[in-house]
């Protein structure tokens, strides 16, 4: 089984008028509301926004924008609105694809990126700012050694696994921040946050509607995988 998420966390931040209103916010004026749902209903649409305590959260294919694929114009509108609306904030996307070890997480800080590290297919494509506090307490479990000129990484937790390449390390890294921030593993995402899921206009909503026509005649609505999970 492989994981994957697209989640954006913000915090300190609210949602005292609801996620209806962040939309707009965003400048969002069309947007069309399709269901209100836990994070685990997330993906139906183009957005899910919600709220835990102090964090806001956004599920959304923006977040693997921020990984070396900034030149979207659409994405960049949405960076830019989001950066602007939450000033005041950390603003951290996580994105993981562990099928083809695609992984990546940033940190911004009152609209200035201080942190972005993302990789794919065993190699880092980029490295930008200090690590993190959360880094270096995941990067003291390993103990690092280069064979036959590639470094390689054994966890001092679980001996058994091998050496361990940079992306193996980048993955387990980003399912350690999403923990961090709700506490939970993928698998037990059941309930948590409460949101709502969102076309952000209508266009997009006829475009995509009609790409994903096909799948009620492939999945009933108990077969749907849920969006943490791949099985191959």
């Amino acid at each position: 089984m492989s994981w994957k998420t697209e989640t954006i966390f913000i915090r300190p931040a609210r949602l005292d008028a609801g996620p209806e209103k962040l939309v707009t916010d965003l400048g969002y004026q069309d947007h069309r509301k399709i269901s209100e749902t836990p994070i685990s209903g997330a993906g139906v649409g183009s957005v899910w926004i919600g709220a835990a305590g102090d964090c806001v959260i956004i599920y959304t294919r923006f977040a693997a924008h921020f990984f070396g694929a900034d030149d979207d114009e659409e994405f960049n509108s949405f960076r830019s609105a989001l950066l602007r609306h939450f000033s005041d904030a950390d603003i951290t996307p996580l994105f993981l694809d562990n099928r083809s070890g695609a992984w990546g997480f940033a940190v911004f800080r009152h609209g200035t990126l201080i942190r972005c590290q993302y990789g794919e297919d065993g190699a880092v494509m980029g490295d930008e700012g200090a690590r993190l506090p959360a880094e270096e307490a995941h990067l003291a479990r390993f103990e690092r050694r280069k064979v036959n000129g590639e470094v390689l990484y054994r966890d001092s937790e679980n001996p058994g696994a091998g050496g361990l390449t940079v992306s193996d390390v980048g993955c387990a890294l980003v399912v350690e921040m999403f923990q961090s921030f709700t506490g939970l593993h993928f698998d037990d995402v059941d309930g948590f946050g409460i949101g709502a899921n969102f076309w952000l206009n209508e266009k997009e909503q006829e475009r995509y509607s009609r790409s994903r026509a096909g799948l009620a005649a492939v999945y009933t609505s108990s077969s749907v995988r849920p969006w943490w999970k791949f099985w191959g």
